[in-house]
């Protein structure tokens, strides 16, 4: 797969280059032996305990965690560099690693074994000559000896790790990623989630930042209980973490097939199959351990995903970034841009804005769960009030509920309550109503929002030459070729996998389309509006909660449906209409709900259902006009009734 930037052949320095630097080699290394005696002697004290007796290292109990991850789990969680030769593998690769043998910076080779380091920078570790980070005025320095006495600890730390586990290669980014080197950065920006997939093994600093260091690895440091022993699980430890509210941290715990999370005083294991916080030997000894049935995918995939689109899991992925926080705004799409870079080999047609233009019809109905505020972005690409990522959440995640009702297409074959995905008591069928084209004022491009395109064919009675290429009919339901594990309720558009010995295409990326505008004819209708309710998430104790409120029909004065406003209560203080209780609201989808409601209550769902327990419903959007463009302010749903009685007018809009 070449397209991915591929590192086919990156051979270390050759020896002539480094002879002729043998004196400078010498005057570097001279400068820092003091230093790395000076840790060395650090090293060694994390042995002991401060009255000198001997306590016991956590990298025994890595090394156990490690050999019986690759006895028992087949494979599964090393990555193919590990259990397969170079030629059968084609994946990207860092650029740089840091031999922690050799105490400098290396080229990356195919068929390197590394260790990766994910942490929370913190604020930058500064020398006379500024921030210790990878530059092209310093690579031919790196490359003869890192200035380790003034790395900052963590990066020590997990070089110390990466030694004593047998592994000599570390890749952190700020020393592996040339940072003023823009087609670097680019490259590894897009291809993150490889670059942890590839990973033997990642450490996680899962407690303070880049200059706290890995605290269990030093008893002197540990808290009061211990290492190992305080009685909170693994998942209420990274839950805390401020290591699980950083954006970029997303990916790199999404894509790395084993980890090992350093708490303050606690080291845990998570790998493709199991999850340890103690010994594996005994649990798999006392039979508690069960064979991990579940299928990897290739590489192309980052071995993470399957060969389809799947709404559900790119909605609780985007769930998760949504609460989380970047240091500069501006890094809101790239810290993301690893997973959509991925999934654009799955979803045809990709992604924008954290947007799938497949499902695009239902992608418009995301919902705040908590009061939030726009993303100022300082420079291009600017992210538009449409999309989720246009906003911050602060810490509570957008809600995604409407994506993963829509996604019915696939059939849950478990059963028992253990899948992750929704499992929804009431049918959401949406209907989509309008074109779409993406537009920066200048060029435009029609959406192809096809996801639902085949969702007629569940009728028994669809013939079988109107299936999509690669589908069959198994009983009831579907399958597809590439999946022969998943049952589907009727066929999704499914990008063909290339022909053996062809590379995928490479995915269009977040800024291959134009925009940020939006641009559509719908319908267009006033409502009044009131306060109906506030919602309030248990995650929004710190935030402003939602308020809920009513629609109601200026002729018939009675009840229309309800909204979400997304930054204040009806943001009615900005509203530019006739009176301050009137708003505009623009059409972008129908529905049916039975037997319940995923947006109404359940009075409001019993007063104005039909017979056959349907409700009929208008998806609308709650726009504000400023300069001839459009915003969003809010979601909303019309009794589809209530709609047509308002008499809609046809609009152009421009949504920005």
């Amino acid at each position: 797969m070449p397209d991915l930037g591929f590192n086919r052949s990156s051979p270390r320095r050759d020896a002539s280059a480094s002879s002729k630097r043998n004196s400078i080699t010498d005057r570097v290394r001279n400068s820092f032996l003091k230093a790395r005696q000076d840790t060395q002697a650090s090293i060694q004290r994390r042995t002991s305990t401060a009255s000198g007796k001997p306590t016991q290292s956590p990298i025994a109990r890595i090394r156990d965690w490690l050999d019986t991850c690759n006895r028992e789990h087949d494979h599964h969680c090393s990555p193919p560099s590990a259990s397969k030769t170079d030629d059968e593998v084609d994946t990207f690769r860092p650029a740089w690693l840091i031999d922690s043998t050799d105490r400098c910076l290396v080229r990356s080779r195919p068929g390197d074994r590394y260790v990766a380091l994910s942490y929370v920078w913190g604020g930058g570790a500064r020398t006379e000559t500024g921030d210790i980070r990878l530059a092209k005025a310093n690579v031919d320095v790196y490359e003869d000896a890192l200035p380790e006495a003034d790395l900052p600890q963590t990066i020590l730390d997990a070089m110390w790790t990466a030694r004593k586990l047998g592994l000599r290669y570390l890749w952190v980014d700020q020393l592996c990623i040339t940072q003023d080197d823009k087609d670097e950065m680019e490259s590894h920006t897009q291809h993150m989630a490889y670059v942890f997939a590839n990973a033997y093994l990642t450490l996680v600093a899962a407690h303070g930042d880049v200059h706290t260091g890995l605290i269990p690895l030093n008893p002197r440091r540990q808290g009061p209980r211990g290492l190992g022993s305080g009685t909170e699980n693994h998942a209420d430890l990274v839950r805390q973490s401020k290591w699980s509210t950083r954006g970029w941290t997303l990916e790199e715990a999404y894509y790395s097939r084993r980890k090992v999370f350093f708490f303050e005083d606690a080291i845990t294991w998570e790998c493709h199959c199991e999850l340890w916080q103690g010994a594996p030997a005994a649990a798999a000894a006392r039979g508690r351990r069960t064979a991990c049935a579940h299928p990897l995918s290739e590489a192309a995939f980052a071995w993470r995903h399957a060969p389809w689109p799947d709404l559900d899991e790119y909605a609780r992925i985007a769930a998760d970034y949504s609460a989380r926080r970047v240091t500069r705004v501006d890094d809101t799409l790239k810290a993301f841009a690893g997973i959509t870079h991925v999934l654009s080999r799955v979803f045809p047609g990709g992604f924008l804005y954290g947007m799938p233009l497949m499902f695009l019809d239902i992608a418009l109905l995301w919902r705040p769960q908590a009061s939030m505020r726009r993303r100022a972005v300082i420079q291009p690409p600017f992210l538009p009030s449409w999309s989720w990522m246009g906003w911050w959440f602060d810490g509570v995640p957008v809600d995604l509920v409407l994506w993963r009702a829509a996604a019915d297409y696939v059939v849950d074959k478990t059963g028992d309550g253990t899948s992750p995905r929704l499992q929804s008591p009431h049918a959401f069928k949406i209907k989509p109503t309008v074109t779409w084209a993406l537009t920066d004022r200048t060029a435009s491009a029609p959406v192809t929002n096809n996801g639902l395109h085949f969702r007629d064919l569940r009728s028994r009675r669809s013939s079988v030459s109107s299936y999509p290429p690669g589908w069959t009919r198994v009983g009831p339901h579907f399958q597809h070729d590439s999946d022969d594990l998943t049952l589907f309720k009727y066929p999704i558009p499914v990008e063909e996998p290339p022909e053996d010995g062809v590379a995928y295409p490479a995915p269009a990326g977040e800024l291959a389309f134009p925009g940020p505008y939006l641009s559509f004819r719908t319908t267009s209708a006033l409502f009044e509006v009131d306060y109906d309710a506030t919602l309030s998430t248990r995650e929004a104790a710190m935030n402003p909660p939602v308020a809920v409120g009513n629609l109601w029909s200026r002729t018939t004065q009675r009840w229309a449906g309800s909204f979400r406003a997304h930054d204040g209560w009806l943001g009615i203080q900005s509203s530019n209409y006739e009176g301050d209780e009137v708003l505009e609201f623009v059409a972008i989808s129908t529905a049916t709900e039975r037997r319940g409601s995923h947006v109404f209550s359940a009075a409001q769902f019993a007063a104005n259902k039909d017979a056959d327990d349907f409700v009929d419903i208008v998806n609308v959007l709650w726009i504000e006009r400023i300069g001839g463009v459009a915003y969003r302010r809010g979601l909303g749903h019309v009794l589809r009734k209530a709609w047509e009685g308002a008499e809609p007018e046809e609009v152009d809009v421009l949504l920005g």
